[in-house]
């Protein structure tokens, strides 16, 4: 199944995500679709990307989290929502110790800067071997409400990639 099959039959929820993510999920996640896997979702808001992760990898447990209580109505079956701060590294590490570890980190929460790096720090190095980990929305890094005046998530990243092949 498609990506974008996927999110046209979700059970329930809204979903908003960009279309040119679709073949990228599918040329990454296509041959893992039936797999037992763990899947972590930063942001839960409407519920329908949980729902279509649900559907797309329908043998996965899917865990949510979110800052909004509200979003726990979407637990069911293989779905678990926790309630806290994807800023706050002790939270991240108690949500990875009880649904963890994980296969996929998708990154759809906040959008700021130090979210974004403070969740990767901390959930990148617990993945499972062969992990991927998607930072969804890092052009929030060229848009002046997500920045905080610490580092940017774009030069979080090129500063990590510098250093890995800077020989």
């Amino acid at each position: 199944m498609k990506f974008a099959e996927a999110i046209k039959h979700k059970k329930k929820g809204v979903i908003r995500k960009w279309e040119h993510h679709f073949p990228i999920y599918d040329s990454y996640f296509e041959d893992i679709q039936s797999k037992p896997l763990s899947l972590l979702e930063i942001g839960v808001a409407w519920g329908g990307s949980l729902f279509t992760w649900q559907k797309y990898f329908p043998n996965a447990q899917i865990t949510g989290i979110d800052n909004n209580p509200d979003c726990k109505k979407f637990e069911e079956d293989n779905i678990r929502v926790f309630i806290g701060s994807q800023a706050n590294v002790d939270f991240l590490k108690e949500v990875n110790e009880q649904t963890g570890p994980f296969d996929i980190v998708i990154d759809d929460g906040s959008h700021m800067m130090n979210h974004q790096i403070t969740s990767f720090k901390t959930l990148f190095p617990l993945l499972k071997s062969g992990g991927y980990y998607v930072i969804e929305d890092y052009h929030t890094s060229f848009v002046s409400k997500y920045q905080d005046g610490g580092e940017k998530t774009l030069d979080f990243l090129k500063n990590l990639i510098d250093r890995l092949n800077f020989w």
